[in-house]
């Protein structure tokens, strides 16, 4: 079960997620892989990169991509609990 904290966390990518995708992704799961199945590419996922260190300063995704990357591991759920568990740290920064 997600924690409150972790459902707006969710909230917030899935709508960074719409916006970059203009709209043209109506539903955004947990499970869904930001290049595979949301189809980011290079572009996009700067974009991405982008609005996650404007909504939440001190978090850099780059080595938590370069560890998610292959396999499809790089998840909307994955990209969460990156996020919840790196707050505390760098709010402490």
């Amino acid at each position: 079960m997600k924690s409150i904290f972790e459902a707006n966390i969710a909230r917030q990518v899935a709508d960074l997620c719409k916006w970059i995708s203009e709209d043209s992704i109506t539903q955004i799961d947990a499970n869904m892989s930001l290049t595979r199945d949301l189809g980011f590419d290079s572009m996009k996922l700067m974009q991405f990169f982008a609005g996650i260190e404007e909504l939440y300063a001190g978090i850099a995704l780059e080595e938590w991509f370069i560890a998610h990357s292959s396999g499809g591991r790089d998840t909307i759920g994955s990209v969460v609990r990156f996020v919840a568990g790196a707050l505390p740290r760098a709010a402490a920064e």
